[in-house]
């Protein structure tokens, strides 16, 4: 009988350890998500980028294609900060923390900024594509559906037999599409937080001509990634072909 209650008691601390596991690390999942928290270890890392130019002349930043898209090219070496004692530790929400986030550097040859790409997302889109890739190569077309402006084609999922896929927004909360280009690039749509960006943005509205995302990228941490550029056209943005 003092065994088995032994082995019952121990059965239930280790539930009780488990369950405070999973409380804690959802805990700390959601510290992760808050906008203040975000904010401070962007401009904590933001900081320590600057003081590595100024040490060095050139930007912590890994090595990238010269293809790569704007808003995923400049991955920050946060480890090359931390070995620089530049900065003092690693963000609890990046990649190399076990987090959900690479940290990059946009526009770095002019106007540097700190942002963030989700890396879900990317996985997602990087999931769906695949799924893309091997219809066409089975099948001799892409899956397309609805051309919703030239060049860009809503997803035959019913092809895919899977599910519609949407990104969730963190700027907007909004549940964003994705589209196929015409090459067979499958795209998130950020049409509706774009618009939403332009319309809560202080001074002129975008000009004619300029890539929309660049608002969004003002009005929002996470950097637009797996996305395509808009010409701002008519007081709207327009997809358009890299």
């Amino acid at each position: 009988m003092v065994i088995r209650a032994a082995k019952r008691l121990a059965a239930l601390l280790l539930v009780l350890a488990l369950c405070a596991g999973c409380m804690y690390r959802g805990e700390i999942e959601r510290r992760q998500q808050n906008p203040a928290f975000v904010r401070e270890e962007i401009d904590r890392v933001a900081s320590a980028v600057e003081r590595y130019y100024k040490a060095r002349g050139v930007y912590p930043i890994k090595n990238a294609d010269a293809s790569t898209p704007v808003y995923e090219k400049y991955v920050i070496d946060l480890n090359k900060l931390v070995q620089t004692q530049m900065l003092s530790s690693i963000p609890a929400n990046a990649f190399e923390a076990g987090g959900h986030y690479y940290y990059l550097l946009v526009h770095p040859e002019t106007e540097p900024v700190v942002m963030l790409m989700d890396l879900s997302a990317v996985q997602r889109v990087a999931d769906l594509q695949r799924a893309i890739d091997a219809y066409r190569q089975a099948n001799g077309r892409l899956p397309t559906g609805t051309e919703t402006s030239p060049g860009f084609f809503a997803i035959d999922y019913a092809a895919l037999k899977t599910e519609p896929l949407q990104i969730r927004s963190a700027y907007s909360n909004q549940y964003l599409p994705l589209l196929l280009h015409g090459s067979g690039e499958a795209l998130i749509d950020y049409s509706l937080d774009i618009v939403k960006a332009a319309k809560e943005a202080a001074g002129d509205p975008p000009p004619d001509g300029a890539d929309a995302r660049e608002w969004l990228a003002k009005a929002s941490p996470l950097a637009p990634v797996r996305s395509f550029p808009y010409v701002w056209a008519d007081g709207e943005p327009t997809l358009a072909a890299k």
